[in-house]
């Protein structure tokens, strides 16, 4: 009889509560081990590949089911003790249980599937190029604030929920992100606050999002406080009092009082300084503020940033797609003649202006609006000799793709925070010609299941 612990399809039920005895095949964008059953597929929280593991079921859906693990009975060799006391709990990382040569490889398997399956290409072998720094990377946190039992109290979103995990310091940001939050904490714990965290079922309080950027280069920092409605000016006094203790750069405060969770809202104001701070990428120094879009991980950004445009490097004339505020423009613009930027939000361009401006050049015209429809209306289309693109993760409009095609551009860089899309970009690319050339991965987020990806396509 075959040996159902080796097997890559284990389904036998247990006596024990339904557990289930499962032999984990592969992992799942989200970072999930992947069990293939008779029952169907079987996504397991907090198992790896190669692992047998007892799991509860927690979730039945139609065409698969979700579990938790309750017991590794045959462990991977990867397989490692988390280092934070808060992991399991806190949503914010999926993978500290692997080792850090396995998360690589775990990734680099998330990218070939998803090129393979979803993208119908032959890949056998991704580079997933690993990050400075496994720990400690993170130039960014955003804190949810919440009251609990009619206390103001901040932390991060247990996985899968909008419950807070009550954290005091995060291993993956930045020192001084945790320096900030924790000085924040002391306050929030003196009471001295006189009006509530906010409430997304009714609505209500006041203070929703404690915001901590950092340049890791330059040692600046940024504070905001996303507030809901109006404040009286006791309040705002007392929110800059509470956000002077951590000594940052710059204290802002932005309105946010649309329902929902999106974090930001269109307004923000400065409390202290001048609302931006900056960093350094490779030579460049770049300015950003509360709401700018800024790689969250500056060392392993400037590893990236470097490749995609090394790709590029003999194109005279670059189209750029979804721009932001310039980071990954003055790499494109300082090999060649002219760079056509193209970003929908105003508040990057302009940040983007500024920043090439400060690096001296004058080789980039930045266009503002969505890119489907500021490339359509482009008339010097058949000058571009590559295109680089950088979508958010929903991926490229598919008017962009066809434009792409319909200008002749003969190589395509695109970087992608999203296997699944970017796979479907590049298969459409490919229906008109394009052959996938390289594809390499980037782990921008150690611990965490998500990877960046930079395929090149040319025709």
């Amino acid at each position: 009889m075959r040996d159902s612990r080796r097997s890559s399809i284990l389904n036998a039920w247990s006596n024990d509560d339904e557990l289930l005895t499962l032999r984990i095949s592969a992992l799942s964008s989200d970072g999930a081990g992947i069990a293939r059953t008779d029952r169907g597929i079987i996504f397991v929280q907090g198992a790896l590949p190669g692992e047998t593991v007892r799991a509860k079921v927690v979730v039945r859906k139609k065409d698969f089911m979700i579990a938790d693990t309750v017991n590794v009975e045959e462990a991977s060799e990867g397989r490692v003790t988390p280092k934070c006391k808060y992991y399991g709990r806190c949503g914010g990382c999926q993978l500290q249980h692997a080792d850090y040569h396995t998360q690589l490889k775990l990734k680099a398997d998330i990218v070939i599937d998803a090129m393979s399956r979803l993208g119908g290409f032959r890949v056998n072998d991704v580079e997933c190029e690993a990050s400075p720094d496994a720990w400690g990377y993170r130039n960014k946190a955003a804190f949810p604030v919440q009251n609990i039992k009619g206390k103001v109290c901040a932390g991060f979103y247990r996985a899968g929920t909008h419950r807070l995990e009550l954290i005091r310091q995060c291993p993956v940001n930045a020192k001084r992100l945790n320096e900030i939050y924790g000085k924040i904490l002391d306050g929030l714990d003196s009471g001295r606050l006189t009006f509530d965290g906010y409430d997304e079922r009714s609505g209500t309080g006041k203070l929703r999002h404690i915001i901590a950027r950092t340049g890791i280069h330059t040692g600046e920092s940024l504070l905001s406080f996303v507030v809901n409605g109006k404040l009286s000016a006791k309040s705002v006094k007392a929110l800059a009092a509470l956000g002077n203790n951590a000594r940052p750069t710059t204290i802002t405060l932005n309105h946010n009082s649309k329902p929902g969770n999106v974090i930001l809202g269109t307004y923000t104001e400065n409390l202290m300084g001048y609302g931006l701070i900056s960093e350094l990428l490779g030579k460049y120094r770049l300015a950003f503020d509360t709401a700018s879009f800024f790689q969250v991980n500056t060392g392993q950004a400037e590893k990236l940033f470097t490749y995609a445009s090394s790709q590029v490097r003999n194109a005279r004339h670059i189209l750029e797609l979804y721009s932001g505020t310039g980071s990954l423009t003055c790499y494109l613009a300082g090999n060649a003649k002219s760079v056509t930027s193209i970003e929908e939000w105003r508040g990057a361009v302009k940040m983007a202006v500024r920043n090439l401006e400060a690096n001296g050049f004058g080789n980039v015209e930045a266009l503002c609006g969505r890119s489907e429809d500021v490339i359509a209306d482009l008339q010097d289309s058949g000058k571009y000799d590559a295109v680089v693109l950088d979508p958010p993760r929903d991926g490229c409009a598919r008017g962009v793709l066809d434009t792409v095609n319909r200008f002749g551009v003969r190589r395509v860089v695109y970087v992608s925070c999203n296997p699944a899309t970017l796979a479907r970009d590049c298969r459409v690319l490919a229906g008109y010609g394009y052959e996938l050339e390289s594809l390499k991965a980037f782990d921008m987020f150690p611990q965490t299941a998500h990877v960046e990806s930079v395929a090149v396509m040319r025709k």
